[in-house]
């Protein structure tokens, strides 16, 4: 998710690109997009990527930024994190290409490569094979500076992206620089705002960014001053110069913050809280006073550079705050020119420190240090920054040696990331780092421990050890470390416990991990008291214990103080134990426990309490809340008076029987219809097999349907709903309002068919809770299984649906539609999926009124006799599945006639196959224009 504004001006280049990107003439066709700097290609490709006829269109949509270093195992695997949402297992070209084939084979896709340099006819051959295999009306989407690698590559006509007209120009300016986008009434500034905007030659980036600098000027005079004074010195045409005007007008302090971020490489993507915790490290933040957080006042730095649009493309989480940036490939230049000497980047073997200005280093890629860092050097004796920049797997490992001479020589760093290096051992000689305020160590898979010396580094303010899997523990020193406000030690899975007086932290802000051994321990071992003193904890917080025997003694939640943690927002409690754990002293555990008040995520999981804590009902700020594997929980927290709740999760809760316990129905009387989960957006419910209903003893569907009552049963935003392995749920309040997704697996139709029952009886009476539009009739995606109850599919409903599929719903008849028209209104239906129906004898007849459909599976359909010759109307269909279907004995004439069909797959269908045979079966004729085919016998071993 990016922040992002209407892309102004650019609605008929989105319209022209989207047009080809649609067309289905090429079989993998590649479109790129050109133009020059600052224009906004990648904005432009972003606000297409993001289009919903895109969706409906591709089977799959994946983004990879290439920028300057165009290595094709780089970019495989940028492919496969897309599109993985992680970074892939495996290294190697082979291993990579072999599993890009994998995923992408046979399947139409949108893949976008974003700022492409790279003119290496045969670099572009390498990649271009291995994206071929996808299915015709596959896209590649380009955008590039360079004429020359469109005529590489297109397959499609390039579109050249042209400069902003000047009523487009002057629409954008006015969206930034003016309150709400309007023109002042009866002010020079407009007149004063056109003849700017007539400098900035139409570049969208100079524009938005002059905008955002004269929105802080509130006088006319000001505006003019700065059009006769500083714009008139700019030639036309000029970008970086007239850049360099807004960065003329920042603050001093933002000056600093924003020119040294051109230590790292263009196209870097950098986390948020790391960039504030290097400005901070740097002394580049100033409080206006003593009492106010640093972290906060560089939250507001950081804000503010973005807004003036000297970040883009802010990527935000699921709770809504920005955590990724990038910067313009223009900024970068202009950080970098302003920076000057002060920032050295070595990204090659043959540069090297060469001025004795140079205060801070990034070596980027998988350089030795040794051969860059000559740390004898007077020119690296300065240096107060030392980066490591590149991907973690990539990179060498590095010697306790090399180690050795940074500590040793550059004695004034105060920045030290080694992110990604591989080193087993930590000199002890790091102590003579006495300035060091900024420590990474992450993603080190080989360290074990620590060296007591690091308790030495008395102005630490900050220590990453994020996926130092093979860390064991934590050094007893680090309590002496009194300046340190962050210790980042999330995913460290070796870690079992902390060291006893971490509590005399009181400055910690973050700690992403507090792991305890719950049983009697040491002396030296810290448990949750250590928690108490620690009320600046903000972010980020997963508690995670560890049980052997039966004493809980130590499992104390309330003892650690956590109602005071104002700052948390995200909270894990998770406890591994026996299964002779009495459950009676874990209950008091969570007995009175109060959470942190501003909370907006809370995860518990694997304990053995019957009932959590009252106290959930504080939490107005929760967004999402999950509770899992509490095998002996029969009691949920009350969860209706969450008023921000958007996503509920509830997975392996054995003896839950009611998500509410209420004895009567004061709770529904005691909401508006709107007032009932106001937020939640989603509801995923796995494996709570005796889970019967949402409310204890008020059976509310058998409230009439024309009392107000009825009204507080439905869930007002529910978006999508996913029950699996739940088969005794067959109660909820109604969900009409579903858009994204339903899914039902070993569960109950009942839910879904009170909804469709009373959703409809309410619309059609004059209750207050009347509907603007059928029950799911903006659903796009059903998916059911092993559903034993479901005997018909209210098809009719379901207007909007783009993907169905069902499997092993063995009651269910889809014979009932004599005259073919409940299946026709599915006008968006794109992709279709029956498995396992022994009553599907044939398709249903309103199936041929279906034209939009483009992916049909038929497996394990045993009844299936024919494949009717109707399936001509078909136009759009892409890919057919045929499997397991034994009664199906030939195939229609008018396979023939699917012209669009590119892909036809039997398996396991001994009499189809033969009738299939290349050149000799009685079916060849029908399929020989289908470019591929896949055949499969039963397999006999």
């Amino acid at each position: 998710m990016y922040l992002s504004a209407k892309v102004t001006g650019r609605e008929d280049d989105k319209k022209e690109i989207l047009k080809r990107l649609l067309s289905d003439s090429e079989n993998v066709g590649i479109l790129p997009i050109t133009g020059i700097r600052g224009l906004g290609k990648t904005t432009l490709a972003q606000f297409i990527f993001n289009d919903e006829e895109i969706d409906k269109h591709f089977q799959l949509k994946m983004w990879a930024c290439v920028s300057e270093s165009f290595e094709v195992e780089k970019v495989i695997g940028k492919i496969l994190e897309s599109m993985k949402k992680k970074k892939p297992d495996v290294s190697g070209m082979d291993a990579l290409g072999r599993i890009l084939r994998e995923e992408i084979g046979g399947k139409k896709y949108l893949l976008v490569l974003d700022d492409v340099w790279n003119e290496d006819v045969k670099k572009w051959d390498d990649l271009k094979v291995l994206l071929e295999v996808g299915a015709s009306g596959s896209r590649i989407l380009i955008t590039t500076r360079s004429k020359i690698i469109a005529q590489i590559t297109q397959t499609i006509a390039e579109y050249s992206l042209q400069c902003l007209d000047e009523r487009e120009s002057w629409c954008l300016f006015k969206q930034v620089a003016f309150e709400n986008g309007q023109e002042p009434v009866n002010s020079r500034k407009v007149e004063v705002g056109k003849e700017i905007v007539e400098k900035c030659s139409g570049v969208p980036l100079v524009i938005k960014t002059i905008g955002r600098l004269l929105s802080l000027e509130n006088s006319e005079e000001g505006w003019v001053s700065f059009k006769n004074n500083k714009l008139q010195k700019i030639k036309e045409n000029d970008i970086l110069p007239t850049l360099k005007l807004s960065y003329d007008q920042l603050p001093s302090h933002l000056k600093q913050c924003f020119a040294y971020y051109s230590i790292f490489p263009k196209d870097y993507v950098m986390e948020k809280s790391k960039l504030i915790n290097l400005w901070i490290a740097k002394g580049f933040i100033k409080p206006p006073n003593q009492n106010e957080c640093l972290e906060d006042v560089g939250h507001e730095y950081f804000m503010d550079l973005l807004w003036r649009s000297f970040f883009q493309e802010a990527e935000m989480d699921d709770l809504g705050n920005v955590f990724m940036i990038k910067m313009h490939d223009l900024m970068h230049d202009l950080a970098s020119s302003v920076a000057g000497s002060l920032i050295t980047r070595l990204e090659s073997e043959e540069k090297s420190i060469s001025d004795l200005k140079t205060q801070h280093v990034s070596v980027v890629g998988n350089i030795d240090f040794s051969l860059v860092i000559r740390t004898s050097s007077s020119k690296a004796s300065k240096t107060r920054t030392l980066l490591c920049l590149g991907e973690s797997e990539n990179l060498q490992d590095f010697s306790s040696t090399s180690c050795e001479a940074i500590f040793s020589s550059l004695k004034f760093l105060r920045v030290l990331g080694l992110d990604g290096r591989q080193f087993d051992l930590v000199p002890s000689s790091i102590c003579k780092l006495k300035h060091l305020r900024d420590l990474d160590l992450s993603w080190n898979e080989k360290i074990k421990k620590l060296p007591d010396s690091i308790s030495r580094l008395q102005n630490l303010y900050s220590l990453r050890l994020s996926s130092c899997s093979s860390l064991e523990e934590l050094p007893r020193g680090i309590t002496k470390l009194v300046n340190l406000r962050h210790l980042y030690n999330d995913e460290c899975d070796s870690l079992t416990y902390m060291p006893r007086g971490l509590g005399q932290l009181t400055n910690l802000q973050t700690l992403s991990l507090f792991r305890f051994p719950i049983d009697s321990a040491p002396e030296d071992i810290g448990q949750l008291s250590e928690l108490i003193t620690l009320n600046s904890l903000r972010g980020e917080l997963e508690i995670l214990g560890f049980r052997h025997g039966e004493d809980v003694a130590l499992l104390d939640y309330k003892g650690a103080n956590l109602k005071e943690k104002q700052h948390l927002q995200v909270l894990t409690l998770k406890c591994w134990s026996r299964e002779n754990v009495n459950a009676r002293d874990e209950n008091m555990a969570f007995e009175d426990w109060v959470p942190p008040p501003n909370l907006k995520k809370l995860d518990i999981g694997s304990y053995w309490s019957v009932k959590l804590s009252e106290g959930f009902s504080t939490l107005t700020n929760l967004v999402e809340l999950s509770i899992s594997g509490c095998r002996k929980l029969k009691y949920l927290p009350p969860l209706s008076r969450l008023p921000s709740l958007k996503s509920l999760y509830l997975w392996d809760l054995e003896e839950i029987e009611y998500v509410s316990d209420c004895s009567d129905n004061n709770e529904l009387s005691s909401f508006s219809s709107s007032a009932f989960f106001p937020s939640l957006e989603q509801i995923v419910i796995n494996y709570c097999p005796n889970l019967k209903g949402w409310w204890r003893r008020s059976d509310s569907y058998n409230v009439d349907v024309n009392t107000t009552d009825h009204a507080l049963l439905l869930f007002p935003r529910l978006s999508e709903l996913i029950i699996e392995q739940c088969p005794m749920l067959t109660s909820l309040p109604m969900f009409p309002h579903l858009e994204e997704k339903l899914v039902l697996e070993n569960a109950s139709w009942k839910p879904v068919q009170q909804t469709i029952t009373n959703a409809s009886s309410s619309s059609a009476s004059s209750t207050p809770i009347a509907f603007s539009s059928p029950p799911l009739s903006k659903l796009k995606t059903i998916f059911l299984s092993g559903i034993h109850d479901l005997e018909t599919l209210p098809v009719q409903n379901l207007v909007s649906l783009q993907h169905l599929t069902i499997a092993d719903c063995p009651m269910l008849d889809l014979g009932n539609d004599e005259h073919g028209m409940q299946w026709k209104g599915l006008k968006s239906l794109i992709s279709l999926g029956f498995t396992g129906m022994p009553k599907l004898v044939s398709l249903p007849l309103g199936l041929q009124h279906v034209t939009s459909l483009r992916r049909l599976q038929i497996s394990d359909c045993s009844s299936l006799l024919a494949i009717p010759e109707w399936i001509c109307n078909w136009a759009s269909l892409e890919e057919f599945t045929i499997s397991k279907c034994s009664g199906l004995t030939s195939l229609p004439e008018a396979m023939s006639r699917l012209t669009s069909l590119k892909t036809l797959k039997i398996y396991d269908c001994p009499i189809l196959l033969r009738r299939c045979e290349q050149e000799r079966g009685e079916d060849w004729p029908k399929i020989a224009h289908i470019p591929k085919l896949d055949f499969r016998l039963p397999y006999l071993g």
